[in-house]
């Protein structure tokens, strides 16, 4: 909650406005309490469809906890208390079809805010794919396409398709890049060569090596596609002292950016320094890790 908003994660068909609000209509709840603050990615989730909705007539979308690699594309809105009794509503909650879950979802920039979610309860997730009808499966292709999100998460959703990880580039910024000392990591763990990229954050100087944090600055670096993506984030974790989103220990966090490239916005993986505001550490005012 942020002064009376609870913050959402929806995935599903109320990436479309005009589906959310022709129910709103029918069952007389409020509409405009919905508010949209942008596009996020919720990590180590996987799509499914194993809920017969007969609202629907077929598949409705849920999310389970996968693991490395697994990532859920998504928008990220501001409720107020009366949307989100509606939402509740919508989603079943008082009948036991769908249940609250609290999730931690990255935005653009990297950084993750807390939100809440919907997951479809155990008593109604059947053992077997069911098939969503194209109506529904369009809604929210439209929505992510919308918001210049990947659809691969939920092509692989619909083809029953497992394991999943949609996003399989990785933006690097420090020693990773080519011609330096830890590249021979990268050309390992990546096929292809390197693009030009650029994101938003504040680049640090932690002497070996650099600490992207969240900033406006405009920050250089590469991005690769990744070979195998659960292996090399496994290794790319090792490397990056990563131990795991519910950890405090660990030196960088994975997570899930906005990057500008010559082909306009994709999105990839990257690392972000746990920064310490008591250290004293010098920024890098180019934003390029070469030309500090």
């Amino acid at each position: 909650m942020e002064g009376g908003t609870t913050l959402y994660f929806g995935y599903g068909s109320n990436l479309d406005w005009s589906d959310w609000k022709n129910w709103c209509e029918r069952k007389n709840e409020p509409h405009d309490g919905l508010v949209e603050i942008g596009p996020c990615w919720l990590p180590d989730f996987t799509m499914k469809f194993h809920y017969f909705s007969r609202g629907r007539e077929g598949g409705a979308a849920d999310i389970i906890e996968n693991g490395r690699g697994h990532a859920v594309p998504g928008v990220l809105f501001g409720m107020d208390p009366a949307t989100l009794n509606a939402m509740d509503r919508k989603e079943g909650v008082g009948v036991g079809i769908y249940e609250r879950k609290k999730v931690r979802v990255a935005l653009p920039d990297g950084t993750f805010r807390e939100a809440l979610t919907y997951c479809v309860t155990k008593q109604h997730v059947q053992d077997r794919f069911v098939q969503p009808t194209d109506h529904y499966t369009h809604l929210i292709e439209s929505g992510l396409k919308k918001r210049k999100l990947p659809i691969g998460e939920l092509k692989n959703a619909i083809e029953n398709f497992s394991p999943s990880f949609p996003l399989d580039k990785l933006f690097v910024y420090g020693t990773l890049m080519e011609g330096e000392c830890r590249h021979s990591s990268t050309k390992q763990l990546c096929n292809g060569e390197a693009r030009v990229a650029t994101t938003q954050g504040r680049l640090l100087d932690l002497g070996d090596f650099p600490g992207m944090v969240h900033g406006d600055q405009t920050v250089q670096g590469e991005v690769y596609n990744l070979d195998q993506v659960y292996e090399a984030l496994q290794t790319l974790d090792s490397i990056e002292g990563f131990y795991g989103y519910d950890s405090n220990h660990s030196l960088y966090t994975r997570t899930i950016i906005a990057i500008e490239t010559e082909q306009g916005t994709e999105w990839a993986w990257t690392y972000i320094y746990n920064s310490n505001n008591d250290e004293p550490v010098q920024m890098i005012d180019s934003g390029d890790w070469r030309n500090r």
